[in-house]
């Protein structure tokens, strides 16, 4: 195979990984994400061993154009996985400050008599 004809393969490839990366990642699928990302970072080493050997005025513009749009879109999958793990980062401790706050709150009767101690684990019971 010709190195152009090899270059215009890996760019398919390319195309078709990152689709298939945002499609996982909106999924929520983060094993399929890893795996495409190895797979996406092959694709890359066996573009630029092809690309070394070629002239840059072998690389026309439609090529050029095709792996620019490859670029951005891996950059958006980027951007989205940054953003997801900061929602989770934010979630956790979102739900961490909950789980503070019922472990702090007291559970009292009518009378005012405690039926759970803040730091207690279990219900008092009354007499």
């Amino acid at each position: 195979m010709k190195p152009l004809d090899k270059i215009k393969a890996i760019i398919a490839k390319l195309k078709t990984v990152t689709e298939s990366e945002s499609i996982a990642i909106g999924k929520r699928a983060f094993d399929q994400v890893a795996a495409l990302t190895a797979q996406k970072e092959s694709l890359l080493a066996e573009f630029e061993e092809t690309a070394s050997a070629l002239e840059a005025s072998e690389l026309g513009e439609q090529i050029i154009a095709e792996l620019e749009a490859v670029r951005l879109k891996a950059e958006e999958n980027a951007s989205i996985l940054k953003a997801t793990a900061q929602g989770v980062r934010e979630a956790r401790a979102r739900l961490k400050k909950i789980r503070e706050a019922e472990h702090n709150t007291g559970a009292y009767a009518r009378d005012g008599a405690a039926l759970r101690n803040p730091g207690a684990s279990t219900i008092v019971a009354k007499a």
